[in-house]
């Protein structure tokens, strides 16, 4: 093992914020970084991974995930992950969006300094490297993660309909969703892959073959973290599922939404009572699991006549919609994960931007107390809201393109009809895959991500977000991770 003087850091979780972590740490030589990932190393992505197109394959289980399950009024919603180097950013649909503005100035209103927009803007366009835009005032060319749109001629046929046939409704078209300033409107995500179209995940972009020669950064794959040291009030090294020990002085757990706060509840660190239900002595009484959110939504069923088309992944175009008119609230594309040689079968996801944040990960009762995993409800207006996305599927129905596409809605539903939002619920509830919020910062974390009572442990990834961003989460830990890695080095001098 390489050993190198220096603070002793050990990240649990080698996915989407790790990967970052233990990349940008180990950029100081006063920091000896030990990533440990339960899963394989990103030497082993095959097509299923790194051709965006076969991101259906990664969700069906051709490569490894963690399949869970999201406890709804309606039944179970499947919640996947990434246990493999790179983690969710190996099987996700690749969309690089980043929020509002106001959804940061929120963290900071609620006394989290650092966090307001032209903070995290800055760590943005730094993070990426835009092939479409260049370097301008919110894109920029040097970050590890290159960025572009998918072209016409990689999309798909459903894909297309919607964005020409959205336009064709009125719809204002957005050559840039990640501009504020040109929202609402019809256009196509941003993702991370290379100039060749293959994904580029966290692991890929950050951990590269340069970095990874590094004498203080060991990355350990195929190790899976059971357990936290916590002496006292302060932690001192993880334990993992072999028996084995590694010692630090300071912890960072980096496993998701759902498994970071399993891992510190399995530690003692959660809601007392909680805790007390499964015996685990507790060392510090904090929210952990207590205040979960996501972007949920309804779906309706369309199929059209002959093979899907295109190469492009999942995330290709987007309607980002406000149901006032000015205030941002909700997703609306297609996702076509089922073909056969006659037909395409798609459906329509309407996601709300907004959530309660009273959904809730807890402990179960396995060997492992793997986390339960109950759906935070949705908003008190949120079926005005939808049907505000409702009627704009409507008139993308009476478009032309629409029409001559041999597009076909699969449900006998007037969608103008005041019940379809709460018919197509019935149905069944769609997750967008975006939990947050499980160890935030301001009751659980302080505003550097640091356990509230306990010394030496942290947690970076979306369950440190205070409430959930009005967009896609990926790029946010991407953000975090990188802020959080430029906070610890300073505290060392760097």
């Amino acid at each position: 093992m390489r050993q190198m003087a220096g603070k002793r850091i050990a990240i649990v979780g080698g996915g989407t914020s790790g990967s970052v972590l233990a990349a940008r740490l180990s950029e100081s030589p006063d920091i000896n970084v030990t990533l440990l990932e339960a899963g394989a190393d990103d030497s082993t992505y095959d097509a299923a991974i790194l051709d965006p197109a076969r991101a259906a394959d990664a969700w069906q289980g051709a490569v490894p995930i963690v399949t869970s399950a999201m406890k709804t009024e309606t039944g179970a919603i499947p919640i996947l992950q990434g246990r493999i180097l790179g983690g969710t950013s190996a099987v996700n649909g690749l969309a690089t969006l980043r929020g509002l503005p106001q959804d940061y100035n929120s963290w900071k209103a609620a006394g989290l300094e650092g966090w307001g927009w032209e903070d995290v803007i800055e760590t943005f366009v730094a993070a990426e490297c835009d092939l479409d835009f260049g370097p301008i005032p919110i894109h920029g060319t040097s970050g590890p993660l290159t960025v572009r749109r998918w072209r016409r001629d990689e999309m798909s046929r459903a894909q297309l309909v919607f964005l020409d046939g959205m336009t064709e409704a009125g719809n204002p078209s957005v050559a840039d969703i990640n501009d504020p300033g040109q929202l609402p409107g019809i256009g196509v995500f941003p993702v991370t892959i290379d100039k060749d179209a293959n994904r580029m995940s966290t692991s890929l972009a950050y951990l590269t073959s340069k970095v990874r020669k590094r004498m203080n950064l060991e990355v350990h794959t195929d190790a899976k973290v059971t357990g936290l040291y916590i002496d006292g009030c302060k932690a001192t090294g993880v334990v993992l599922e072999d028996g084995s020990e590694i010692e630090a002085d300071e912890v960072v757990v980096a496993v998701g939404a759902l498994w970071s706060p399993a891992l510190l509840m399995r530690s003692g660190i959660g809601p007392a009572a909680h805790l007390a239900d499964h015996g685990i002595t507790v060392l510090a009484d904090l929210p952990v699991g207590e205040t979960m959110s996501d972007h949920l939504g309804p779906s309706v069923p369309y199929s059209h006549k002959g093979s899907r088309g295109g190469t492009a992944g999942p995330a290709q175009s987007l309607y980002i919609g406000a149901s006032n008119g000015k205030d941002i609230d909700y997703h609306l594309f297609p996702i076509a994960p089922a073909a056969t040689q006659e037909s395409t079968n798609f459906v329509m996801a309407a996601f709300l931007m907004q959530s309660p944040g009273n959904g809730k990960v807890q402990l179960g009762d396995s060997a492992e107390m793997d986390p339960v995993v109950t759906a935070p409800s949705l908003p008190e207006d949120g079926i005005d809201r939808l049907r505000h996305a409702f009627r704009k599927i409507a008139d993308w129905e009476e478009s032309g393109t629409f029409r001559e596409s041999g597009c076909q809605r699969l449900t006998p539903n007037d969608l103008t009809n005041e019940n379809a939002v709460s018919i197509a619920l019935e149905r069944g509830l769609l997750s967008y895959g975006h939990m947050t919020s499980t160890c935030p910062m301001g009751s659980v974390l302080d505003a550097d991500c640091r356990v509230n009572g306990i010394s030496g442990l942290r947690v970076v990834d979306a369950s440190v977000m205070p409430t959930i961003p009005a967009g896609n989460t990926y790029l946010g830990c991407v953000m975090i991770a990188e802020r959080i890695a430029d906070k610890m080095k300073a505290e060392i001098g760097q």
